[in-house]
């Protein structure tokens, strides 16, 4: 991949459709690959930070600290070694940052200028996971992102919102062809409601190599969440599912 620095924000209009899951698993399972790898929580929630097991009493600086003008911090300050090859930028305070963003004249250079050290901090990739709905915070990481991983939750409503997600693109002037990937998550093969709507969702996208394989829907999965591990540390059938989608990714960038 030699000296390529790619930054994919994991997002949906919708919430509750496993965004933090799987910003957390693409990261982990880069940085398995021997990817120097930055994950980078824009969630309100840090649920991101959670499943690696990190709570807000682990660090005492965030993307909020960079981003606020009432004081100088450095991007390396914030920044905490989350595994091999893996590190979190963890961004508490989010409607604060949104609140700065307001104030910005140029949404689409903020994140290019307050993230500028990261490419020279030597990482392959940025993983952001971001917070659901249009908010300025989005509408940064957008203009800042080289593409989009979507993950879509396979209930006729979710994959119905995926047409939103153009419409933002569009919206903020941005290409449609930034969707590199669209994850159907939460699959579940014994229901046929979850069957119509992967057909459905197949229908809208019509296009194999923009559709990852799906997530089955596992306990393990949330388990390993909750333990603040990745599937990788805690379930190898779980994490099989995963590395297909690290291995699209991957062949993505290689063609780009």
């Amino acid at each position: 991949m030699g000296n390529k620095f790619m930054k994919y924000a994991v997002f949906n209009n919708k919430g509750g459709v496993g965004k933090s899951t799987l910003a957390v698993h693409i990261a982990h399972g880069l940085a398995l690959e021997g990817y120097k790898v930055l994950l980078l929580d824009m969630d309100g929630q840090n649920d991101a930070s959670l499943f690696l097991g990190f709570t807000s009493e682990d660090y005492k600086k965030t993307l909020y600290d960079v981003i606020s003008s009432r004081q100088r911090v450095e991007l390396q300050e914030c920044i905490i070694h989350a595994r091999d090859n893996l590190d979190l930028l963890p961004s508490t305070q989010v409607d604060l940052i949104n609140l700065e963003f307001f104030r910005e004249a140029r949404i689409d250079l903020i994140l290019k200028e307050k993230l500028k050290p990261l490419e020279e901090l030597g990482y392959h990739f940025v993983i952001i996971d971001c917070g659901p709905q249009r908010t300025k915070v989005n509408d940064a990481v957008l203009c800042y992102a080289d593409g989009l991983i979507v993950p879509v939750q396979m209930q006729a409503a979710s994959v119905r919102a995926v047409g939103n997600i153009y419409e933002y693109l569009s919206d903020m002037r941005l290409d449609a062809g930034m969707i590199k990937l669209v994850v159907p998550n939460m699959f579940d093969q014994r229901i046929n409601d979850s069957k119509e709507n992967m057909e459905l969702l197949e229908e809208f996208i019509a296009n194999d190599d923009l559709l990852a394989p799906p997530i089955f829907r596992r306990t393990k999965i949330a388990e390993a969440g909750k333990l603040g591990k990745t599937v990788y540390e805690h379930d190898s059938e779980s994490a099989r599912q995963f590395e297909s989608i690290v291995k699209k990714v991957i062949s993505h960038v290689q063609r780009e």
